[in-house]
């Protein structure tokens, strides 16, 4: 079994299932994305949940010489690098970025929310695709 497949397979129905709430119920997702980023414990135990995605993803990607395992190196990285700096080391920063992002209050219509949501569903349908046709 290739590790750059079974890994992307898991980090394809981990984009699905995160992102489905998005594309099904902007509102409460939003609501409980606030929540999280409320308080900096929080944030940083985010941040360690990243950081082992990304060391995760930059070690299976090392293990082959393939165009998805490159990207599966590359966006390893970038959670590494992300979750360090943003979540780890300088949660309010994140906080403050987030919260400009964020609707004040999430009502209303969140139609470029649930795109995102979409968005994130069709990668992860793709990261499992391609990760099958790895295998």
């Amino acid at each position: 079994m290739s590790t750059v497949g079974v890994v992307s397979i898991g980090l394809g129905a981990l984009s699905i299932w995160g992102r489905s709430y998005l594309l099904v119920a902007p509102e409460r997702t939003l609501r409980w994305f606030r929540g999280v980023i409320s308080s900096n414990g929080r944030l940083r135990a985010l941040g360690a949940v990243m950081l082992m995605l990304g060391a995760t993803l930059i070690w299976a990607g090392a293990s082959e010489e393939s165009g998805l395992a490159s990207v599966l190196s590359v966006v390893g990285w970038a959670f590494v690098v992300m979750s360090t700096l943003g979540l780890i080391l300088f949660p309010a920063a994140y906080r403050a970025v987030a919260n400009a992002f964020l609707p004040s209050e999430p009502s209303g219509s969140l139609t470029a929310w649930r795109i995102r949501g979409l968005i994130g569903v069709i990668l992860g349908v793709l990261l499992i695709y391609f990760g099958a046709l790895s295998l």
